[in-house]
């Protein structure tokens, strides 16, 4: 079944990453961001209430507690004795956002809500008002609404299911910035374009891109992960609004493989080769079972009864298979000649490291 797993995975990710004409061509813009604008990203710490009992434990949370006495006190609601105060409706929960570049006052934006408590699940809980700041402290936004949540969780009698994850939860639209955060794409007619992937050769073909639509002196590469551009007398706004329609063709990515050795999930893109190898591939399974018995001694013996522990050990090699792997030029040769060795996705990684150290594949590895 694993094995059948990667097949899928290995031909899909062959025909998103196949090489053509149109899939490769993009625009400048889809390549850099604009330096003096970028992304923000603000919190905030709020409650969650009018859960189906699925709340924090506030006896084993006292911030949440506290919170909802301050909140209560804000109102004018004083309590003299708050020990038996146990609402399993309310959750402690950080709010999250991102914020997209020259976003102004009043407009809506999206957030995450999470659980950082023993909350078991947000479904149905509603976000009260929370002010959301930056990596300054200044207040941004505020962010309040209904949940949507697309776990699901349940227990009873001491056996508990979810699925996905019931204590992150979202709020689309649910924040509304209350100021503006200041963001600048260009000075006296410069700006600067930082790649999201800093490449020497990325750099300078976005330069001489725009070079040829705007004459010499319009860009210049500064660094691998940076391009200048100068407006040169034009409208700032349109100029930058031209430059990053450019229409661009990038050269092709190195190969790279990247590993998730947590979930066994191997990733190529369309660089990856393979030369001829030999794989000898086996396995080894060791197997441990203690069965728990009692010794009752005999009639009459003055013997006292006594627990055991009978364990068992037992170890069993398979047989290696060697397999021949043909050179491969493309992903789809690549992902054919790894699925005839027929190994698991975790065996499949340390044969893909031992490919990398025999030279045989062509491919930087990343872990992840």
């Amino acid at each position: 079944m694993r094995r059948r797993n990667f097949t899928v995975l290995c031909l899909f990710l062959t025909l998103g990453l196949a090489p053509s004409a149109e899939a490769d061509s993009t625009t400048v813009g889809q390549l850099v961001s604009v330096a003096g604008a970028p992304s923000n990203q603000l919190y905030g710490y709020g409650l969650v209430v009018g859960l189906p009992g699925t709340g924090d434990q506030t006896t084993q949370v006292p911030y949440t507690q506290q919170s909802i006495l301050n909140m209560l006190r804000n109102m004018g609601v004083a309590l003299s004795n708050v020990t038996t105060m146990q609402p399993y409706d309310v959750a402690s929960v950080m709010v999250t956002a991102e914020i997209p570049a020259f976003a102004h006052a009043g407009q809506h934006v999206d957030v995450t809500v999470s659980a950082i408590g023993n909350a078991t699940s947000l479904a149905g809980g509603v976000l009260l008002p929370t002010p959301l700041r930056g990596g300054n402290g200044a207040v941004y936004g505020q962010a309040q609404g209904p949940l949507l949540v697309s776990g699901f969780a349940a227990s009873a009698g001491g056996t508990s299911s979810s699925v996905n994850v019931p204590t992150v939860g979202s709020l689309p639209g649910g924040a509304i910035l209350a100021n503006t955060i200041p963001a600048s794409f260009s000075v006296n007619g410069s700006s600067a374009l930082l790649l999201n992937q800093p490449s020497y050769e990325t750099a300078q073909q976005i330069a001489d891109v725009i070079n040829a639509a705007y004459g010499g002196g319009a860009a210049s590469a500064i660094s691998p992960g940076e391009v200048d551009v100068d407006a040169q007398g034009r409208d700032p706004m349109r100029f930058m609004s031209d430059v990053l329609s450019l229409p661009i063709t990038p050269r092709g990515q190195a190969p790279t493989i990247v590993v998730d050795a947590q979930s066994g999930t191997i990733v190529m893109n369309a660089g990856v080769t393979l030369g001829p190898a030999v794989v000898s591939h086996g396995d080894l399974t060791v197997n441990i079972q203690t069965q728990n018995a009692v010794s009752q001694p005999g009639p009459f013996s003055n013997g006292v009864t006594v627990g055991v522990q009978n364990t068992v050990v037992s170890a069993k090699q398979g047989k290696a298979q060697v397999i021949s792997l043909p050179r491969a030029a493309t992903l789809q040769d690549v992902a054919a000649a790894l699925n005839a060795v027929g190994a698991t996705p975790q065996d499949l990684i340390a044969i893909i490291q031992a490919l990398k150290q025999a030279g045989a594949i062509n491919g930087a590895i990343k872990v992840i």
